[in-house]
């Protein structure tokens, strides 16, 4: 009888198991009905149901509210072994946020502002770099110093004061600068499922240098189980702009226990073509009348004359990016990742600097950034022991390697300069979950972080025969950027997240951060350019925190108000930076000490119960202490020159700044967003963002800061046809309100008058572009884009930018999956 009950269990009670796809948990309350629906059934705490309730003939419909429905027969469940994976719908999607608190959370429950681009926007933009990505998302602005670049903007901070952060490793490092960077541009927006932004303070989350916000990427991931074992895509675009072609192929693989995922870009951009149609009334505002054509083999004594001044020469260069991921699941619910990132460039020409003239004459005959090269190695381990104090957690442990150099040679000059930076960085992270216990909820974690940094930097003559550049020899030992005898600089974090749900209508959180953060560092030969300074070490700690408030007084109404600090301890490129430009010598300064910031953030938004309109207005003041920014700086140990406030660097005079701590400062704007949807396939959305900032007292206007900017959609959708128009508009910068240590390049903006001695800036001019994207799903296999950006060729220049973005340009691209 035993042997004859398990043999029927075998036949006739097969259990099967329902799970969440993002996050491998166990679905309760899944609804499954026979096709007739005379028979069904719904999943229990673990969610398991038994196919003996049904027929063997059977369709199953099986549904969720929040996640998309599946119809499978017996047979089909079978072939699944038995494990079915529902997905969350988009909408559904839109409403979780993951970042915040580094755990899901519904977004109606968050005080922050986040903005979501997910994958549907990704495919009807298409951008072409992990920069010009986050454009599609309200209240970010780009900055530009060469085409290979990008470095967003969040409520007026920038750099190393927003965290770039993909699949939960924090990218920022020790080097990462208070200017402007381009590491963004490494990663590939074809491999990303969603990003999320999160604006205002989140040092509670992230730790140091989140002032601004959060940039958090997150990569694609293979299906575990999935009907489909074999998925590709392969995707060719080209802009006529830049000339620019991108290649693209992705391959996912799923079986019962393990999926992978592999990702390969290709991109090979030309010479970016600026806008002819001159608005702005500046007739010779940049264009490149002259141009280097010296590369790493080709040595030309003299500028040469570019044919097409519109065209911005040295703008091209080519990039790899290769991803590979693994998901394997493990007992007891767990789920193994294993996250592998590449991503490698040719030379960077730095245009601002290339088309740089001294004396009436260019004053650089190359200045590139050498191959900047990325590695990720990232395993990542999901656990859901759902105990008491552990329900649910991630262990993250990552390896990265940064290389970046720079190469620079003066025009009469047969020396070149190089600089070599290389970064290694280990990281371990902990998130976890208690069980949730009525209306409490609470997360926390611990993050600790190592950063080694090794910079290098010699000057070899070339050795020229006629045109051609044959060899080096006579290498020298120049200044470094960093320290020369090596730096580190180690972080270690504890967090905690608390979330009250008082009632239906009102949501309390409460969050709490301490980091204690090391930087050692060490010059072999005195800097070359301060004999005081040998050895650094310094320690700082900081308790950040946040308490926010949820309110939705009506089911159409959400009112949300924040108030948090944040810091950011200075870090290797902050204390120890050695760097020329413009005639200015940014010098090491070894007493520098963390920079806070003290944030409000309210908001208000209404969506009516038809989802037809969405407002959304929010507020924001930050008020900084100990603003780290650049001011002058004597070295009185150097008698290179007769003045204190200058030095002889590399046989030129230049004025030496260092970054201080220079006192309070306060940031505050306002955002708002709409989006009304006119009927089933119309649409049309807006936003505008505005920031200002108070002058401190002793550097003036504070860097980083566009009063006005903000843009419009119309967007059809309709079958296979979806079309959108968008308008974009960035408001006049007045010169007086550029910041004085250099980090706007006023100097990049249109001249007034230059009488020879002095030189008057007219300042950033606005500018207004429209652009049309439209997407076509020929087949369901094969889609087509194409687009027309920058319609009018307007000819503009985003603030602080040192390069004219493209004019009129045709795209046109085309995915395949098979």
């Amino acid at each position: 009888m035993l042997l004859s009950c398990l043999f029927y269990q075998g036949l006739f009670g097969q259990s099967v198991t329902i799970i969440d796809a993002f996050t491998q948990q166990p679905l309760e309350e899944v609804f499954i009905v026979s096709e007739d629906n005379s028979r069904y059934s719904s999943s229990d705490n673990k969610g398991t149901f038994d196919l003996s309730d049904f027929n063997p003939s059977d369709v199953l419909s099986i549904k969720m509210m929040g996640y998309e429905s599946l119809s499978l027969t017996q047979k089909e469940i079978k072939r699944r072994s038995y494990v079915i994976a529902l997905f969350l719908d988009e909408k559904k999607l839109s409403e979780i946020i993951l970042s915040v608190a580094r755990t899901a959370a519904q977004s109606e429950k968050i005080a922050e502002k986040v903005s979501i681009i997910n994958k549907a926007s990704i495919n009807k933009f298409t951008p072409r770099t992990g920069a010009e990505l986050l454009q599609i998302a309200p209240s970010v602005r780009l900055q530009q110093s060469q085409a290979g670049g990008g470095s967003p903007v969040l409520r007026g901070f920038e750099a190393n004061r927003v965290l770039l952060v993909v699949d939960g490793v924090r990218l920022n490092n020790a080097i990462y600068r208070s200017g402007h960077l381009q590491n963004a541009i490494t990663i590939d927006p074809n491999s990303i499922e969603r990003v999320e932004i999160i604006y205002g303070s989140s040092s509670v989350g992230y730790g140091s240098d989140a002032l601004g916000g959060v940039v958090h990427y997150y990569t694609k991931t293979p299906k575990i189980n999935n009907a489909k074992r074999f998925n590709s895509t392969l995707s060719s675009r080209y802009a006529s702009a830049q000339n620019a072609l991108n290649h693209h192929l992705e391959t996912e693989m799923s079986f019962k226990k393990w999926g992978s995922y592999t990702s390969v870009s290709y991109s090979d951009f030309g010479d970016v073509r600026m806008g002819g149609n001159r608005r702005h009334g500046y007739q010779e505002w940049g264009l490149v009348p002259l141009y280097s054509a010296n590369s790493e083999r080709h040595f030309l004594v003299s500028p040469s004359v570019n044919p097409n001044p519109t065209i911005q020469k040295n703008t091209g260069y080519t990039q790899w990016d290769i991803l590979q991921k693994f998901a394997v699941t493990l007992p007891m619910e767990s789920q193994f990742l294993l996250n592998i990132h590449y991503s490698t460039s040719s030379n960077i020409p730095r245009f601002d600097r290339l088309n740089e003239y001294r004396d009436g004459r260019l004053r650089f005959a190359e200045w590139n950034y050498g191959p900047q090269e990325r590695l990720l190695i990232s395993p990542q381990v999901k656990l859901f022991p759902k105990k008491k104090f552990l329900y649910k957690g991630t262990i993250t442990t990552a390896f990265q390697q940064v290389e970046e150099s720079r190469i620079q040679r003066r025009f009469n000059s047969l020396n070149r300069e190089t600089q070599k930076e290389n970064v290694d960085v280990f990281g371990l992270n902990g998130d976890f979950e208690f069980a949730k216990k009525g209306k409490n909820s609470f997360a926390y974690g611990f993050e600790l972080i190592r950063n080694n940094i090794s910079s290098t930097a010699i000057s070899n003559a070339l050795i020229v025969e006629g045109t051609n550049i044959i060899g080096l020899e006579n290498s020298q030992p120049i200044p470094t950027r960093y320290p020369s005898d090596g730096s580190q600089y180690n972080t270690a974090a504890i967090y905690g997240n608390y979330r009250l749900d008082i009632n239906p209508k009102t949501t309390f959180a409460l969050g709490a951060r301490y980091t204690s953060t090391h930087l050692k560092a060490s010059w072999k030969e005195q800097a070359l350019i301060d004999s005081r300074l040998n050895r650094v070490n310094v320690k700082n700690n900081a308790l950040t925190g946040s308490l926010s408030l949820s309110y939705r007084p009506q089911r159409s109404w959400r009112m949300n108000l924040l108030f948090s600090n944040g810091f950011r301890a200075p870090n290797i490129d902050d204390l120890g930076k050695i760097r020329e430009n413009h005639g200015t010598l940014l010098v090491p300064n070894p007493n520098l000490q963390p920079e806070f910031v003290y944030n409000i953030d309210g908001g208000i938004s209404f969506v009516p119960t038809n989802n037809r309109l969405n407002l959304n207005l929010r507020f924001y003041n930050s008020s900084l202490l100990d603003y780290i920014g650049r001011m002058a700086y004597s070295i009185r140990s150097d008698l290179s020159t007769t003045e204190v406030e200058t030095v002889v660097f590399t046989d030129e005079i230049v004025t030496t700044m260092a970054n201080a701590n220079i006192g309070n400062a306060r940031i505050y704007g306002f955002s708002f967003e709409g989006k009304w949807n006119l009927n089933e396939n119309l649409s049309a959305s807006g936003n505008i963002t505005y920031t200002d900032a108070s002058e401190n007292d002793m550097i003036g206007p504070l860097p980083s800061i566009l009063p006005f900017f903000g843009g419009a959609d119309i967007s059809f959708e309709k079958e296979a046809l979806s079309l959108r128009l968008r308008m974009q508009h960035n408001g006049a910068k007045n010169p007086d309100t550029y910041s004085l240590g250099g980090e706007d390049s006023l100097e990049e903006t249109p001249i007034l008058s230059n009488d020879g001695t002095t030189i008057v800036y007219a300042g950033s001019p606005k500018w207004t572009t429209f652009s049309l994207f439209g997407n076509y799903q020929l087949s369901s296999g094969v889609g087509l884009n194409i687009s027309l950006e920058n319609i009018f060729d307007v000819h503009y220049r985003s603030f602080a930018s040192g390069i004219s973005a493209p004019g009129r340009s045709l795209n046109l691209g085309l995915n395949v999956n098979f």
